[in-house]
């Protein structure tokens, strides 16, 4: 695909201008947005001068004629869009969880198997430079085969008692679900597949029906275990990953990401790393792969697998 890409944007909220900053770098053609929320919609057509704004996807899909589209909705509607995107030959860039339970990532899984179409799941913390270079030191064996890896997703987001993302029949799951799905995938990216899986979880908040505080504790083939905590009421910020190896740790700090931090019998060396949220290195892979020029390191069985890890410690499978 040589000319320039048609982008449209499913669903208007915040992280629909993380996709939109990410596409800009990219130099694309934004063809149309559409969301349930009239004000939403208009308020970022305004931002990409006045691009046109779809009564819904299907029609966004079929007057706009977008090569790619970005799904920013809540979990409860990723599945009905992806796949009718899919089906309609047009790429999809799924934000996670890439589907509010199982089943529903298994039946997207199989439509995205049957079309030419790309439908990729948005972990873009993958593509942080700093996680990166953590995936890269794992594999070449300097701290030696992985024991433990610590990682901790937290912060004091109390709005989130009045917002979808504590709403089961919207969101799938609470924290778990949502924060933690970066947890799970960067796991199974540096770490390995996950076989096994448990979790304590907690729900703080009065009003919602989903847990607001959790540790999830997975098990990979290769013996690694991983720790993976996430909170949407602790009172102090905090955001980094810890892996301990049979010859050495390797830690990679949020908050501070010009350096990685390489120990040996607790010698520190710091290596610097590009500062990014890893949406743009996101977008260029997704829309290289779309374009054929390589293919995806992140696909729709990932989603997948991560969809089913998380919601198998929620006590039925699937939800």
């Amino acid at each position: 695909m040589s000319r320039t890409i048609r982008v449209g944007i499913v669903g208007c909220g915040g992280i629909a201008r993380a996709h939109v900053n990410g596409y800009k770098a990219e130099k694309v053609q934004f063809v149309g947005i559409t969301d349930v929320d009239r004000e939403a919609a208009g308020k970022l057509a305004g931002e990409l001068n006045h691009v046109p704004v779809y009564t819904d996807y299907r029609e966004l899909i079929a007057k706009a004629k977008p090569d790619v589209v970005s799904i920013c909705t809540p979990p409860v509607a990723h599945e009905v869009v992806a796949i009718y995107a899919i089906k309609h030959g047009v790429h999809v860039l799924c934000e996670k969880p890439m589907a509010f339970d199982a089943a529903a990532a298994r039946r997207m899984e199989i439509a995205a198997n049957k079309s030419a179409a790309q439908l990729v799941p948005a972990f873009r913390h993958r593509f942080i430079p700093g996680n990166m270079l953590l995936r890269k030191i794992v594999a070449s064996g300097k701290i030696g085969d992985v024991v433990l890896f610590n990682n901790i997703f937290c912060g004091p987001n109390f709005g989130m008692e009045r917002r979808w993302f504590t709403k089961k029949k919207i969101a799938g799951g609470g924290c778990l679900l949502d924060t933690n799905s970066h947890s799970v995938d960067l796991f199974r990216f540096i770490a390995g597949e996950v076989i096994d899986q448990k979790a304590v979880m907690h729900r703080h908040f009065k009003t919602t029906d989903v847990e607001d505080a959790g540790i999830l504790i997975v098990k990979a083939g290769n013996g690694a275990i991983g720790t993976l905590q996430s909170s949407f009421v602790a009172g102090v910020g905090m955001a980094f990953i810890d892996i301990i190896g049979t010859k050495g740790r390797v830690r990679f700090e949020y908050g501070n990401q010009v350096l990685v931090r390489l120990t040996r019998d607790n010698d520190w060396t710091a290596r610097p790393v590009k500062v990014s949220g890893g949406w743009v290195e996101q977008i260029h892979h997704f829309l290289g792969a779309v374009k054929g020029k390589h293919p995806l390191s992140c696909t729709v069985h990932d989603g997948v697998r991560n969809v089913e890890i998380i919601t198998a410690v929620y006590g039925k499978e699937g939800r």
